[in-house]
């Protein structure tokens, strides 16, 4: 289902500006002034442009309450009109919030550029996005002081360049710049490049959007070059104290083998990752790739994912999530010793299903599940681009189904429907004997 950059094509169905702005929504005035709160209706159109010039304002609160209702709006409704017709003025906007907001301000316009470009489609628009906020998200994400503004950045930038990267340099250029953080270690040298340490929250925003790039990479490229570059850093945060980190670093580790596999230049699971990765070369002093110098072997690599898959949870985490991250790291083994994936499936409305079994797939979907969040759904049923990427048709018209306290209200033989319907029924019957009755008593008088 997943595909790559490449092989998708920008294709919208065309509404009328009545279809997409014709709803009605509440919204408080002391969102945007000092007054009184007073709710009114206003049509969709006037709320939105609202929204806009809110982003205008000088006071960050003001401006953070028009990036929250432009966010919602974009995860909750089809506005492809309206984001294709201001685009250029929604993503100066919205970088405008990146450059000049603090934490919270500039993770929301992080976010917002993000739905921007997922909203206007894989075409000039995400392209010219993608050019105009790398900087500026980068220059978060590398010396940001809020870790949260950090990560949102990390995660706009892999969505952006997914989505509006126009060629594999493009997308390896991106790909660089979140490999940096990564692979970034605390030392002396983070005055001369300019990047402050990232917590483990940072790094694995970082690791997630750089396999969500990765997953869009020509098979022989992994197999050539991402390999022998990145499976000595990735088995090096398997063992960090971040169980969040670990699961990242294994789900890109099983991406890598998944997509080495396909392409048929890695040899048997026996073999060891000497034969495919060669020690990699650095220059002595860089403390910062210093543990990307020697060669993992494979069965390693395997050691610690089965250690990972008994013992993954550290101290004072609760049960259940220890035996869920046990549970991962068992699909990550079997997808590096067998090349086995676990099958995911995602129930959509209108009874769709989307159905995985892949990691390059699982990747892709986990990613933008995250990123657009209760979005997800809306932009599955009605967003060109998801289609593309996951080649899926939409059913057109919901089923009836009910729920299981509509089925006990509506079709239990005790519900009140039932019983008007036995009534209704029994009062038929009750007319249709007395006309029985009335007809045989008129035939009798009649023969007399």
């Amino acid at each position: 289902m997943g595909r790559s950059r490449k092989d998708r094509k920008s294709a919208r169905d065309e509404y009328t500006d009545d279809d997409t702005m014709s709803t009605t929504s509440t919204v408080s005035s002391s969102d945007f002034n000092n007054g009184p709160e007073v709710e009114g209706e206003f049509d969709e159109s006037t709320l939105m442009d609202q929204y806009v010039e809110a982003l205008y304002q000088k006071r960050a609160s003001i401006r953070e309450a028009g990036l929250k209702g432009l966010i919602d709006a974009f995860t909750s409704t089809d506005l492809t009109d309206f984001a294709e017709g201001q685009c250029e003025t929604l993503s100066s906007r919205f970088i405008n919030s990146v450059k000049v907001g603090a934490g919270n301000e500039a993770a929301q316009g992080a976010r917002a550029l993000g739905l921007l470009a997922f909203t206007v489609g894989d075409g000039s628009n995400a392209q010219q996005i993608l050019a105009d906020a790398t900087p500026h998200l980068w220059k978060v994400a590398r010396v940001g002081s809020s870790p949260a503004a950090r990560s949102a950045s990390l995660q706009a930038l892999g969505h952006l360049a997914f989505i509006g990267a126009v060629d594999l340099e493009a997308t390896e250029a991106t790909m660089e710049l979140l490999w940096s953080l990564i692979n970034h270690r605390r030392s002396v040298e983070d005055q001369k490049t300019g990047i402050n340490s990232p917590p483990a929250s940072v790094k694995v925003s970082a690791l997630m959007a750089w396999s969500l790039l990765l997953s869009t990479v020509d098979s022989q490229k992994v197999s050539s070059h991402h390999l022998q570059s990145s499976l000595p850093v990735l088995s090096s945060l398997l063992n960090s104290e971040d169980l969040a980190l670990r699961t990242a670093a294994g789900e890109s580790i099983a991406l890598l083998y998944e997509m080495t596999n396909s392409s048929g230049f890695a040899g048997d699971v026996e073999d060891s990752v000497d034969d495919i990765v060669p020690p990699v070369s650095r220059p002595s002093n860089s403390s910062v790739a210093s543990s990307a110098r020697a060669t993992v072997p494979e069965d390693e690599v395997i050691e610690q994912m089965k250690a990972l898959s008994v013992h993954a949870g550290g101290k004072g985490q609760p049960k259940k999530e220890r035996a869920a991250l046990r549970s991962s790291f068992r699909e990550l083994l079997a997808a590096i010793e067998d090349g086995v994936a676990p099958q995911v499936s995602v129930k959509l409305p209108a009874g769709n299903t989307l159905k995985f079994n892949s990691w390059t797939e699982i990747i892709q979907v986990n990613a933008i599940r995250r990123f657009l969040g209760e979005g997800f759904q809306t932009h599955m049923q009605g967003n060109p681009l998801l289609h593309e990427i996951f080649d899926f048709v939409p059913q057109s018209e919901k089923r009836n189904t009910l729920s299981t306290k509509e089925k006990r209200m509506l079709q239990s033989p005790n519900s009140v429907v039932s019983k008007a319907r036995t009534e209704v029924m029994n009062r038929r019957r009750q007319n249709s004997q007395a006309q029985k009755i009335g007809d045989f008593s008129a035939s009798g008088y009649n023969s007399d």
